[in-house]
């Protein structure tokens, strides 16, 4: 698990919206950010644009910033009409041309000059430029770095830039929410000829020190003015997709601390392994809603947050999930209150010696040496007959290692492979897909687990009625529980289902983690509920 985790730190480096970093021509293409923009509120233009602006600088090797005449570089931001076509190519691979006449080095520039000339052209269609395309119908490029004492090239009317910021875009649409990707290009324009060339070798002939050095950029990409922000902190440095999550996240926070608080009070005298793993998975789902709000409070101040906070706070939400299922199928398999096997209830109910056939040759036994005895004891007979009974230990914890590690190191390879631009979300990869497997997987084993110990109940002419009274506990519905927590187990794959196909990507992330935010704490409502009724019926202190 920890192996997991810690490689997914370290291979995802994104941090946040607020963009500091070191690009030099010789990387090339490099993706910087994908930003939902909120639909423009035509009588509120000002606090409801949204804005791109920053700084960039050329350094030496003494971190000093100086001028330099040739950019180096161009900054690109479009819509998603237009970024597949520059994505596509930036990460075609291009072979450089087989020439007698060509160097390596000629060779080298003509092919990446090609795959600049490619990545703009749609774009060049619209974009405007200064010389090369005046009548173009939106302002998309900026040629980096700027100079040091001075705007970007492109920055013709001083009073658009926002102030301590060398470039400024400004986002307006009035018909919908939409995504604007940012990148950053080693191509540049040709202000003689206006053809797009590479920066990311020297041209052949043409040896500049310059293309070596490193870029310094500081850009933020935000919802509503700059000197407005106060008037919606919490929108003012998110994306759209994820406006209001800090809200939905507080407020599930809050309830499953109650949840807490309950179950503390009402169990924590009620020792059984069942009652440990509920509050496990309580607490471990506290802990990352905690986390995750911390991440996103401090995100709404610097637009950066707490990146490694909120992953591991992400990992302790799936760690609760994966306890939560293996309680559930622990309880399939031996009832709400496993100090002892179904056989016991069945032979206090009736007063025989013999064991249900349904159940298994186990119990689970008080976890801790000195609690109380959670169950009546059994008549003499029956204790002859079940002092056979081991503890599956070995079952509990395989089913609890198998689920910590598929969820971990499937979310962490689907967060290390998920496309930046392409993928919307986890589900929409692979190990996402994989993930949503799982459950179905863990859906089957459930009702396998309740439909072999319904068919042994059967064997024995018990009414129906009872079912659940003698294979999950007193109280207990065998067919409304199976129902309840079967939906659950299924919620995830139908919710991401109709997600993926009915919702736009932009209300997407909002949509999902809300129900299943919701789902996830009525099933441990539930589930609290029932094993506190199954002890108050038992007369188990508490």
């Amino acid at each position: 698990v920890l192996f997991f985790y810690f490689t997914f730190v370290l291979v995802n480096l994104v941090a946040g919206l607020h963009l500091d970093g070191v690009w030099a021509p010789k990387h090339g293409y490099r993706f910087l950010a994908k930003f939902g923009f909120q639909r423009t509120q035509i009588d509120d233009l000002e606090a409801s644009r949204g804005y791109v602006y920053g700084t960039s600088r050329l350094l030496v090797e003494d971190n000093i910033g100086f001028n330099v005449t040739t950019p180096l570089g161009t900054l690109v931001l479009v819509d998603s009409e237009f970024i597949l076509g520059l994505y596509a190519n930036a990460t075609e691979p291009f072979w450089p041309r087989n020439s007698s006449t060509l160097s390596v080095n000629e060779s080298i520039w003509l092919a990446e000059t090609e795959r600049c000339r490619r990545m703009f052209a749609q774009i060049d269609s619209i974009a405007w430029h200064r010389t090369c395309a005046p009548t173009g119908r939106l302002d998309l490029l900026r040629s980096f770095p700027c100079q040091s004492t001075g705007l970007c090239a492109e920055e013709d009317d001083p009073g658009r830039v926002l102030p301590k910021s060398q470039f400024t875009y400004v986002v307006q649409d009035l018909r919908q929410p939409r995504y604007w990707y940012l990148s950053l290009v080693a191509c540049v324009r040709n202000p003689i000829t206006c053809q797009w060339e590479t920066t990311r070798v020297a041209r052949y002939g043409h040896q500049s020190d310059v293309l070596g050095r490193d870029l310094a950029y500081s850009i933020w990409l935000v919802n509503g003015a700059p000197k407005l922000q106060s008037y919606n902190k919490f929108e003012h440095q998110f994306s759209f997709e994820t406006h209001d999550t800090l809200e939905i996240f507080l407020f599930i926070l809050v309830l499953y601390l109650l949840l807490n608080i309950i179950a503390h009070i009402k169990l924590h005298k009620h020792c059984s392994v069942h009652s440990h793993m509920l509050l496990a998975s309580l607490w471990l789902s506290c802990v990352g809603l905690l986390l995750t709000t911390i991440h996103l409070s401090v995100f709404s101040f610097d637009g950066q947050g707490l990146g490694r906070l909120s992953e591991f706070g992400t990992f302790s939400t799936q760690w609760a999930d994966a306890v939560f299922l293996a309680l559930l199928l622990s309880t399939a398999e031996v009832g709400f209150l496993p100090g002892s096997s179904a056989a016991d209830r069945q032979v206090t109910k009736s007063e025989c010696c013999w064991r249900l056939p349904g159940s298994r040759d186990y119990a689970y036994h008080a976890v801790a040496s000195g609690c109380e005895q959670t169950q009546s004891q059994p008549t003499n007979n029956h204790e002859t007959n079940t002092t056979h009974l081991a503890k599956p230990w070995s079952f509990l914890i395989g089913i609890i290692a198998l689920f910590l590690f598929l969820q971990t190191a499937l979310y962490a390879w689907a967060a290390i492979d998920r496309d930046p631009v392409i993928d919307f979300s986890i589900w929409n990869t692979v190990p996402g897909c994989l993930l949503l497997a799982v459950r179905f997987a863990v859906a089957f084993w459930f009702l396998a687990i309740l439909r072999r110990r319904k068919l042994s109940l059967d064997t024995t002419n018990q009414d129906v009625d009872e079912a659940g009274d003698v294979l999950l506990g007193p109280g207990i519905d065998f067919i409304h529980f199976a129902a309840f927590f079967l939906l659950w187990m299924l919620i995830l794959p139908l919710v991401v289902f109709i997600a993926e196909t009915s919702v736009s990507s932009l209300w997407r992330r909002k949509t999902i983690i809300s129900v299943c935010s919701s789902a996830n704490f009525i099933a441990a409502c539930v589930y609290t509920c029932l094993l506190i009724r199954c002890c108050q019926v038992n007369q188990v202190p508490f």
